[in-house]
């Protein structure tokens, strides 16, 4: 714990003809993160990248393709398809190809049958409103001079059609009346047609298509209309088994394109001369060997496989070329990797916060939602989880986890679902002191942002960065006097009195920040005299440094004052508690109050543990981020992310 897996950069030259061999044992083991050498100016001379852009276009348009598919067949999920079964990537180019002929021409197909059943149906329910009326369809289609149009028009649109027809020769026959709406038929002269069409559109005119001219008979258009239905359910039936057929051949030819498309991604990442590729990339070290011996076995031996230390290679010490960080925490710490990786990742040679992050998380959150009832609440909740969705174990781990620190403080609250009553309590109740709760709040602020210094110290001095060790904003000299001014503090805390006099600490917290007043000052203006056309003088410098010397005790106080907030969400973690409860009183006097009661009490508790939890989490994070992190801590590391061919967990990487 607090360091990361130790890294290994590896060098390996293999003959162009193995090269897919070789990245594809290399993405099988999942724990080579690859270097880009299509960047390394140092190897541009005797090596040149790979031109692969051609190939990835065929290949993502062949995955294209099989989303398409997927798309229309939707086939059921199937079993999950081994790696030794994929076909090759050219292989399922030619499948997908032919796969999606077939799908344009069953869809145009299937859009035919449809529209013509669709249009048949129309057609025949046309008919079905025209016969109580006695006109002839086939007669209305065999008019050549005049033009007819049928469709439902609101009765009081009547009129205006008239108006707007009033300019040309017209008829407009009513057929049928059903409440507000007429059924017309109307006609125009044939050089009129689109006059006719312009009147109707304005209006609130619903069409009726008819089937008009020779055959436009109920009894000629209704075995029409059954042939094209057992036409569309025979091309159904076909669609279904096609689903059926297609699900695990799509599946595969899916997994063999994207295999294959992040072979060649890691294969952009390579370098090569006439006759060898080159790879390099970083592995932890206990996995080195291994790899080694699978480019042995890939390669039949030809290959020359060099493990570097980072320790070895100048433009890593110098800080050019960053280490990929692999975190390395028991199982029950691996849930807050999340949390340090979303700020960032360490960089190498930096400690792993990551331990001292998981135990002040405990803390903080069973110090503001400590409750025995509310614990066991979450710790089930995050077993159940654990045990039935593997997907989000790690969150499974972290409820059990918090609710365990809830459960601890419950019992040193003597509090279970807010009842106070039941448990003595092990340390002191949080209503009824405030004061004693403040302090702790405060102490445990003292001493989480004295260790964010510590710990600031010893990353500096693991980067050799001695500067920032002794003259940073908090390197030692500020760090001592936030040290003696936390000493001072807690020493106030327990026992009433500072146990010193005023002057002599005003002496020892003015010591050390004089003396980095006078160091920053001085390094500000050697750095204002090294640059181009500075004129910075000693005032300036003097200013700046005093200036950087005011913002760090600013900020120290508020650092640690902000951690009162523990004590300000115990309190209204119970305050809410007892708001619950009144509530409960209030509706026991009304009838069936009994069961009204309990409901209150049990929504109040639930409403409790979902919303205040959600929130003390969330206070939670960001004192780690914001008053803790901030001390020490940039993140700006680069996380290791290996080649892999499917979605292999990260776990396997690890030593």
């Amino acid at each position: 714990m607090l360091r990361t897996t130790a890294m290994k950069r590896v060098l390996i030259l293999v003959p162009r003809a193995e090269v897919d061999a070789v990245v594809e044992r290399v993405a099988s083991l999942g724990v080579l993160h690859l270097l880009d050498l299509s960047t390394r100016e140092e190897w541009a001379w005797a090596l040149r990248g790979e031109t692969l852009a051609e190939e990835r276009r065929t290949r993502q348009e062949a995955l294209r393709a099989v989303d398409a598919l997927l798309r229309f067949y939707a086939p059921p999920p199937g079993a999950s398809i081994p790696d030794d079964g994929l076909p090759a990537a050219g292989e399922a180019e030619r499948q997908v190809a032919s796969w999606s002929a077939e799908m344009d021409a069953l869809r145009a197909e299937r859009a035919r049958l449809r529209g013509e059943v669709e249009r048949l149906e129309e057609a025949l329910r046309g008919l079905e409103v025209l016969a109580p009326s006695g006109l002839d369809a086939e007669q209305l289609g065999a008019m050549r001079l005049l033009h007819p149009a049928c469709g439902w028009l609101p009765a009081a649109d009547l009129e205006r059609l008239e108006e707007a027809l009033a300019h040309v020769p017209h008829r407009i026959l009513v057929a049928d009346s059903r409440g507000e709406r007429r059924l017309v038929l109307a006609f125009s002269l044939a050089r009129d047609h689109d006059v006719l069409a312009r009147a109707l559109h304005g209006l609130g005119w619903q069409p009726l298509a008819l089937a008009l001219g020779d055959g436009a008979r109920a009894e000629a258009l209704a075995p029409r209309l059954e042939q094209a239905r057992e036409a569309l359910a025979s091309l159904e039936a076909r669609f279904e088994s096609l689903r059926a057929a297609l699900a695990e051949p799509l599946a595969r030819a899916r997994a063999a394109l994207e295999r294959d498309l992040l072979l060649l991604d890691a294969r952009a990442f390579t370098a090569r001369s006439e006759s060898v590729t080159f790879l390099a990339g970083w592995i932890p070290a206990p996995r080195a060997e291994a790899l080694r011996r699978a480019v042995r076995a890939a390669t039949r031996g030809r290959c020359h496989v060099v493990l570097e230390d980072p320790h070895s290679i100048d433009r890593v010490r110098s800080g050019v070329d960053p280490v990929p960080i692999l975190f390395r925490n028991p199982a029950l710490l691996r849930p807050f990797e999340r949390l340090t990786a979303a700020y960032g990742a360490p960089r190498w040679r930096e400690l792993d916060p990551t331990p001292i992050v998981a135990a002040a998380f405990w803390v903080m959150f069973g110090l503001m939602f400590g409750d025995v009832g509310h614990g066991l609440t979450l710790a089930a909740v995050g077993l159940a989880i654990f045990r039935r969705m593997p997907r989000y174990r790690d969150y499974g781990v972290l409820l059990i986890e918090c609710g365990l620190a809830s459960l601890a403080f419950g019992f040193a609250y003597g509090s279970v679902f807010g009842v106070e009553h039941w448990l003595p309590a092990l340390w002191f109740r949080p209503m009824d002191d405030v004061p004693r709760l403040l302090r702790a709040g405060a102490s445990f602020g003292l001493v989480f942002l004295s260790l964010a210094l510590a710990l600031g110290l010893l990353n500096a001095a693991l980067r050799r960065d001695w500067r920032a060790a002794l003259f940073g904003a908090h390197g030692l000299l500020g760090a001592l006097a936030y040290w003696i001014a936390a000493a001072l503090a807690l020493r106030w805390i327990a026992t009433g009195e500072a146990g010193v006099s005023v002057g002599l600490a005003a002496a020892l917290l003015g010591a050390p920040l004089a003396l980095l007043w006078l160091a920053r000052a001085a390094l500000e203006l050697r750095r204002a005299r090294a640059e181009p056309g500075a004129s910075a003088g000693a005032v300036t410098a003097v200013l700046g440094g005093a200036v950087e010397v005011v913002d760090l005790v600013v900020s120290g106080i508020a650092n640690t004052v902000s951690f009162a907030r523990l004590a300000a969400f115990a309190v209204s973690h119970a305050g809410l508690l007892l708001a619950v409860f009144a509530l409960a009183d209030v509706v026991r006097s009304a009838p069936g109050g009994s069961l009204w009661s309990a409901l209150v009490v049990v929504a109040g508790n639930a409403v409790i543990i979902a919303l205040e939890g959600l929130i003390v989490s969330i206070q939670g994070v960001r004192l780690v981020y914001y008053e803790f992190f901030s001390r020490f801590y940039e993140g700006t590391g680069l996380e290791y992310r290996p080649l892999r061919l499917r979605m292999q967990p990260v776990e396997e990487a690890r030593p």
